[in-house]
């Protein structure tokens, strides 16, 4: 158990804290005054640092946890916040008139990790968080750790909503 503990925290919790601390740094980099931190903690708290991680523990075996790249564990944190910020990017930024700041800051973070630009593209539109038979990108996200599409799906959509309520006044 101890063990096994040990392996998860290697290939899935550094590179997790990793993938997060890119994504901090890229954020700090910028000037943005009206910058608010708390539905990214929000985010990273529930999701990122529970449900996801959760969810890849239990899906793979001790081989398969032996083995899994960073740069696979990096592409789903940075792909599943990118969408957080693409769904809540007037939270994030409540003084910017759109979204337009998103995609080019998931550019540098995903250059930080050394992410391949093809691995990072989708059609630029938020994830389906309403309608679970529509959820090509949680499929797409579960395949290489052999994660339920539906379980991801559901914990992204439930955290990416329950973020903005609670930090937007709405909830």
């Amino acid at each position: 158990m101890a063990e096994r503990r040990q392996l998860g925290q290697q290939r899935l919790g550094a590179p997790v804290m990793t993938a997060f601390e890119a994504l901090i740094e890229a954020v700090d980099a910028n000037s943005w005054s009206d910058f608010r931190r708390e539905p990214v903690r929000y985010y990273f708290d529930r999701m990122i640092g529970a449900w996801l991680l959760r969810l890849m523990d239990s899906a793979l075996s001790d081989e398969q946890l032996a083995a899994v790249p960073a740069s696979q564990v990096y592409r789903v944190v940075v792909l599943l916040f990118r969408d957080m910020f693409r769904h809540n990017s007037d939270v994030l930024r409540p003084e910017s008139a759109d979204a337009s700041w998103v995609e080019p800051l998931f550019e540098v973070v995903s250059a930080r990790l050394g992410l391949a630009v093809q691995v990072m593209q989708d059609n630029v539109a938020p994830y389906e968080l309403d309608d679970m038979g529509n959820c090509e990108w949680a499929r797409s996200l579960s395949a290489p750790f052999g994660m339920v599409p539906q379980k991801l799906f559901a914990c992204h959509s439930a955290v990416v909503t329950g973020a903005r309520e609670a930090l937007s006044g709405g909830g």
